[in-house]
């Protein structure tokens, strides 16, 4: 309301002072005292302008000053899920460990110690996944992932990450397809792509029971796009939205032990990194497609 009054002072004493020189122009005016009500005039406006542009600065600086500290708010928030959910994830697997050498050590494992090693090397592993994870997250998030462009043969890649993780797909009724073009190039950091494929085809993967994942990459226009389609429980949009914050997991009932939840936040950086895209459409009880678009030369 104030600023409104400013504005119409300003412009009525802008007019008044066109009045006052064209009178004086075509008056012969007494030259002293029309210099004298000019700059009085001119001083007005100048403090009016100044006053204006002052809290037009000041409503910028405390709208600035309200988003950091609602930044910092929901990175506290972050950080404090962040700790509740590797917390949580490292409680059951270190709980785990620590009961099966207690039992190795007072030799209550009589038959079972190799059962025993077994369970204490997957539980140590689970670790070791989610330490990765979140040490990669944070490397990214600060700038720091190495990122060493190429150019190679993505189908080729792609067979090779089917080959290794139909084990893991066939545990869940799963068969993968490769329905990939031959020979289709990708020009990124080979291990970057490789990350991004395999977190988006074990999410495929844990959220489709007995069903169909394909698999496939083609030239479009001169980019390449890689699809991951699965026929599992699928996303709601709110569930496609969220999927991208850090440490959010869509269906904790189902995430498997020891997983961080940044998955596909790693997939966003690591694709944004190599200059790509990623878009993903799903349907609930019918699948969901992971889209990827990546450059095939260097921009």
């Amino acid at each position: 309301m104030k600023n409104r009054w400013l504005e119409i002072i300003l412009k009525v004493l802008s007019v008044l002072l066109f009045l006052l020189t064209s009178w004086a122009l075509i008056n012969s005016a007494n030259i002293a005292f029309f210099v004298m009500l000019v700059i009085v005039i001119g001083l007005l406006i100048t403090t009016i302008t100044l006053v204006m542009r002052q809290k037009k600065v000041t409503v910028q600086q405390a709208n600035e000053i309200a988003a950091l500290k609602q930044q910092i708010v929901e990175q506290r928030d972050e950080e404090a899920t962040m700790l509740a959910n590797v917390s949580h994830e490292m409680r059951t697997p270190l709980t785990t460990i620590t009961g099966l050498a207690e039992g190795l050590q007072y030799g209550v494992m009589d038959g079972n110690e190799q059962r025993s090693y077994d369970l204490i090397k997957e539980e140590a592993d689970r670790l070791t996944r989610l330490v990765k994870s979140v040490l990669s997250f944070e490397r990214m998030r600060q700038g720091n992932a190495e990122n060493q462009a190429e150019t190679f043969n993505v189908t080729l890649l792609i067979g090779e990450l089917i080959e290794k993780m139909w084990p893991q797909a066939n545990k869940f009724g799963n068969e993968i397809q490769n329905l990939c073009e031959p020979d289709v190039y990708v020009y990124a950091a080979v291990d970057q792509v490789e990350r991004i494929l395999i977190n988006i085809l074990a999410n495929a993967i844990q959220f489709t029971k007995n069903g169909i994942i394909t698999v496939s990459a083609k030239d479009v226009a001169g980019k390449t796009h890689l699809f991951v389609t699965d026929t599992g429980i699928g996303m709601t949009a709110n569930q496609i939205d969220r999927m991208w914050q850090r440490y959010y997991k869509a269906d904790p009932s189902r995430t498997i032990k020891g997983e961080s939840g940044l998955g596909m936040s790693i997939v966003r950086e690591l694709i944004k990194a190599n200059n790509g895209e990623i878009k993903v459409t799903s349907k609930v009880d019918v699948g969901t497609t992971f889209e990827v678009i990546l450059p095939q030369k260097l921009s």
